[in-house]
């Protein structure tokens, strides 16, 4: 028997750890912004009233006025949007970007003739024409997936170490103290949910926890996810919103390894002669 090196790997750590968190999914039901421009002209005598641009929809406007004099001074207008008196200045040019937007007027202040122009350009934003998702958590079908709305499996699952380690002295029931490290481990991955009406929502998720093991300088840590289950557990529904909140278990091997050389006493081993009759070429022959 001769002796020969192996190199293989020394564990100084082995622990499965549970993991569990949960993740936020929000999904909006709007279409695209539509945008608007509304351009037009007025002419103000002696404390006339005139209403320029009022919305008819009950969902949200954003915009932005920009009004021109052509006779007269600011100083001689009272501008009111959505029915509030705005201070509008001095000069010929008034300028201001509103939300909730709902409509705007101008009145004369004075005597004289005031003529104007007035542009505003305007984004609406319109809930879409489809029916409304149901409430039930058990609906909704939540897994992995590779970012592209395809399914995948635990390998999907970037598990790495993150930051520096840090040492915790950790006292034993012998009453000695024992050195262990800080380790910070990062869990990466994408979730898929798939909803009611059959399409699938994609959201990337991030978890890190700590966990006290045994791992010197020089050791690195392998971190492999075993078993992945996730569920919706709570949907609360906010104006065009729907928030899914997903709770997410996940088991992991974690092992501390460094890499060693060790010897073996042991016999080089030969392939044995074939059973029956047919046997593969040597060397020399396939030459």
């Amino acid at each position: 028997m001769d002796k020969h090196c192996i190199q293989t790997e020394k564990v100084y750590d082995w622990v499965t750890a549970p993991l569990q968190f949960t993740k936020c999914l929000t999904i909006s039901f709007v279409d695209d912004v539509l945008m608007d421009e509304v351009c037009g002209n007025f002419t103000l005598t002696n404390d006339s009233r005139e209403l320029l641009w009022q919305s008819l929809l009950a969902e949200p406007v954003t915009g932005t006025i920009v009004l021109t004099l052509k006779q007269g001074d600011l100083s001689d207008l009272s501008i009111f949007i959505n029915g509030e008196k705005i201070n509008s200045g001095t000069g010929k040019t008034f300028s201001r970007t509103v939300r909730g937007f709902q409509n705007i007027e101008v009145v004369r202040t004075g005597d004289g003739i005031l003529k104007g122009k007035y542009c505003l350009d305007l984004n609406y934003i319109l809930p879409q024409g489809q029916e409304e998702l149901p409430l039930d958590c058990e609906c909704y079908t939540c897994f992995l997936t590779d970012g592209c709305c395809r399914k995948s499996d635990l390998t999907s699952i970037v598990c790495r170490e993150i930051g520096q380690r840090k040492e915790v002295p950790v006292l034993l029931p012998s009453g000695e103290t024992f050195i262990l490290h800080e380790v910070t481990l990062c869990k990466e991955g994408c979730l898929g949910v798939k909803l009611p009406n059959g399409c699938v929502c994609v959201c990337a998720f991030s978890q890190i926890e700590k966990l006290l093991l045994c791992a010197p300088p020089g050791t690195s840590i392998q971190c492999e996810v075993t078993r992945f289950t996730c569920s919706v557990q709570m949907i609360t529904k906010i104006k065009h919103c729907l928030c899914l909140e997903m709770l997410i278990d996940i088991c992991q091997s974690v092992k501390v390894i460094y890499p060693a050389t060790i010897a073996v006493t042991a016999q080089e081993c030969e392939p044995r002669p074939p059973s029956d009759s047919i046997s593969c070429p040597n060397q020399a022959e396939n030459n």
